[in-house]
C-alpha cells in the first residue's frame, strides 16, 4: 500500500513541478499514512500560514482515496515543518499553563483546528497535574480551555446550583 501511496505522490507532486530530494510514505495507523517530503520547494507547498500545505493534502486524500477506492487519512510533513510547528505549538501551551497555575484561573485559547485540539488536550493529560483541559461550544465556534482543577469541595445546603 506504501508504494502505491509513494506512486501516487511522485506523479502528483512531479506534475506541479515540484522537486524534492527524498519521499517516505509511512503507515501510522489503519487508512491512515505519513508523508514526509524533503525539498527546497517548501514556501510553495507551505505558504502562508500553513494554506497551501493544507490545500494540497486535501486534494492528495481526495486522488489516493479514489484510486485505493477507500477512504484514508494522510499528514504531509514538509522539512520537518509539522514538528517544528508542533514544537511552537507545545511551548505556546506550556507558557498558558504556567499563567493558569499562577492566576488559579481558567484560560481560554484562541480557536484551534480539531488536530491541534487533540494535540493540546493530549499534551495536557500527559502532564499528571493538577491542569486540565476542556473545550466549549460547537464547530467554528469551538473553542478550548486550559483549567486548574479546583481542590474544593462546595456543598449547596438550598439544593439551587446542584
Amino acid at each position: 500500500m506504501e508504494d502505491i501511496i509513494k506512486s501516487i505522490v511522485l506523479s502528483f507532486f512531479s506534475k506541479m513541478l515540484i522537486e524534492f530530494s527524498s519521499i517516505e510514505v509511512l503507515k501510522e495507523l489503519e487508512n491512515v499514512y505519513y508523508i514526509k517530503l524533503e525539498t527546497n520547494d517548501s514556501s510553495l507547498l507551505i505558504w502562508t500560514r500553513w494554506k497551501n500545505l493544507e490545500d494540497i493534502k486535501s486534494i492528495l486524500k481526495i486522488i489516493i482515496s479514489k484510486k485505493l477506492g477507500e477512504n484514508i487519512i494522510i499528514h504531509i510533513e514538509v522539512n520537518d515543518y509539522l514538528k517544528s510547528k508542533e514544537d511552537k505549538l507545545i511551548n505556546y501551551i506550556k507558557s498558558k499553563i504556567e499563567i493558569v497555575e499562577k492566576t488559579n484561573r481558567d484560560f481560554r485559547l484562541p480557536f484551534f483546528s480539531a488536530y491541534e485540539r487533540k494535540k493540546i488536550h493530549s499534551y495536557v493529560s500527559s502532564l499528571k497535574s493538577d491542569i486540565y483541559t476542556k473545550s466549549e461550544w460547537e464547530g467554528k465556534e469551538r473553542r478550548l480551555y486550559i483549567c486548574k482543577k479546583n481542590g474544593k469541595i462546595t456543598i449547596d445546603l438550598d439544593w439551587t446550583d446542584i
